[in-house]
């Protein structure tokens, strides 16, 4: 299976950085379909219309890159259109700026309840590169991966630098291909904007102030809650990865045994690292002699903030620890003894 990337040629910027990220997860270029670029595009000679026709009865994977210029365009409706006739896989991901309210994508032929996710959305791009792996079966590194997730957006924060919104875009959870079973929970409604947090209303917020805005607002994944939970409670703010994964695993899972707490953690400890960095809230301080990171350190303001957790951590963390410990109870007390 190839992918295409149905878009409008007004947002080829956006488009052209997702061809780079998925180039560095690992799909050929080859097996990439984006006309706005030459070397992925309409071959010299073709009719444009048949040979696009010829691509999407191939039935690939299809990304449609949705925008208003995607919805002002008959060409890309055409795309549109021909690919959902033919029911080929695909996913839709929306410009930072992209009405998802709009009468334009509520009537369009796609289905508004298979909801997309917006292209600078952190964790929605951590999602999608895990699925891409597992859809195309890669087995990239998940460094090499993390690494062109923060890649992809600092391109799409350069691209949409000279645009100011008047208010954060309303968050759109993640989609799912048809055929498929990527399936998320939607995102919860933002809560009103504490105190702390109204100086950078209006405006991205720093990543260790944006994380504790999505603790407040229950968009953390348990393993996120865990990890800072941990390092603040052993003191631990330099973390083992690369081929140290494993011995770090082994210390949370010593402190998880000792405080009689769940395993969550030291199972889902890749996940939880992969999460921090494309989050930006760790740096590599030590590398091996190839170059690839061994350890990582929680950025500076992040490591003031464990030094004094806000309570609501500690009640999360807490919740999440007795939720699974109930859980596990509930299992063993189900068990038919033989």
């Amino acid at each position: 299976m190839k992918i295409f990337i149905s878009h409008s040629s007004k947002n080829a910027s956006y488009g052209q950085a997702l061809v780079e990220l998925l180039t560095s997860i690992g799909i050929a270029h080859g097996d990439i379909t984006f006309t706005s670029d030459t070397s992925y595009g309409i071959p010299s000679g073709q009719n444009i219309f048949n040979w696009l026709k010829g691509k999407i009865s191939e039935k690939p994977f299809v990304i449609y890159l949705l925008s208003k210029d995607y919805f002002s365009s008959v060409a890309c409706l055409n795309e549109m259109g021909a690919a959902w006739v033919i029911e080929n896989q695909h996913i839709a991901i929306f410009t930072p700026d992209f009405d998802i309210d709009s009468k334009d994508f509520q009537s369009a032929v796609l289905d508004p309840r298979e909801m997309g996710f917006r292209l600078n959305d952190p964790d929605r791009l951590t999602q999608f590169a895990e699925y891409i792996k597992a859809v195309f079966d890669l087995s990239t590194n998940q460094v090499l991966v993390n690494r062109a997730c923060k890649k992809f957006l600092d391109s799409i924060g350069r691209i949409t630098s000279d645009v100011t919104l008047q208010s954060p875009p309303r968050s759109a959870p993640v989609t799912h291909s048809k055929n498929t079973s990527w399936q998320t929970v939607p995102q919860q409604q933002s809560a009103a904007p504490s105190s702390s947090m109204s100086r950078y209303t209006g405006r991205k917020l720093p990543p260790t102030e944006r994380f504790f805005k999505d603790l407040e607002d229950g968009k953390l994944k348990d393993e996120e809650v865990l990890l800072v939970y941990y390092a603040s409670e052993t003191g631990r703010f330099s973390l083992g990865v690369g081929w140290r994964t494993d011995e770090e695993t082994k210390r949370i899972a010593e402190w998880e045994e000792l405080n009689e707490f769940s395993d969550t953690l030291s199972r889902k400890y890749e996940a939880a690292i992969s999460r921090f960095e494309v989050r930006n809230l760790t740096e590599v301080s030590e590398t091996t002699s190839h170059g690839n990171p061994r350890q990582v350190d929680f950025v500076s303001d992040l490591k003031g903030r464990m030094l004094d957790l806000p309570d609501i951590l500690h009640i999360k963390a807490e919740e999440i620890i007795q939720i699974e410990l109930d859980k596990k109870k509930g299992e063993l007390d189900n068990e038919i003894p033989f």
